[in-house]
């Protein structure tokens, strides 16, 4: 009986910490389906100065989009809502690219810049009955920099950034493309 009470202990342990570590996907999955986890929150702060490593080695200083009106997309991976608003974006992106919109994505995944990097070279999209690839740059996430656009950890998060560099809205949860086209069109 003794010998068994530390083994017990130790299973207690364990089974605590795998529940630790994979409810936050299995929470994001149960919020994708919840229409309440999207919201749409107004803001006004500056962007701030930030410079992020891109997918080829390069880096970008968000600065640079300054005169367009900017969607900053924060994803991961291994997000499924993250996975399921890419048709969305990759449409958004086609429909306003010639009008001075973009979108940037900025990848938070814990599993690294050769995961990100592989799935956007290599993940198609059903987008309006075809196959199509993400069609806007994608960055490297770092802690301090993504928290101060205000990204809070939840998976998707963007936020819409007008000409000015000036962040106006933040979208938790999977974007809605209707709704966000007629807040775009105004901004342009």
């Amino acid at each position: 009986m003794k010998k068994a009470l530390p083994f017990f202990i130790v299973a207690i342990l364990c089974v605590a910490a795998a529940i630790r570590y994979f409810r936050p996907e299995v929470t994001e999955m149960a919020d994708a389906s919840d229409d309440e986890a999207y919201t749409i929150a107004d803001i006004d702060q500056p962007v701030p100065h930030a410079v992020l490593p891109t997918l080829d080695g390069d880096w970008m200083d968000m600065g640079s989009y300054k005169g367009k009106v900017l969607l900053i997309n924060f994803w991961a991976t291994w997000c499924p809502p993250c996975r399921n608003e890419m048709p969305e974006l990759i449409k958004l992106e086609e429909e306003f690219a010639s009008q001075g919109f973009t979108i940037v994505g900025i990848a938070v995944d814990d599993q690294g810049e050769e995961s990100v990097k592989t799935f956007v070279q290599t993940k198609h999209f059903r987008v309006d009955g075809s196959s199509a690839s993400i069609n806007f740059p994608v960055l490297l996430g770092q802690d301090e920099i993504s928290r101060e656009f205000g990204f809070e950890g939840e998976l998707p998060t963007s936020i819409l950034v007008t000409r000015d560099a000036r962040e106006v809205k933040i979208i938790r949860g999977p974007l809605k493309a209707k709704e966000l086209s007629s807040v775009i069109r105004r901004l342009l």
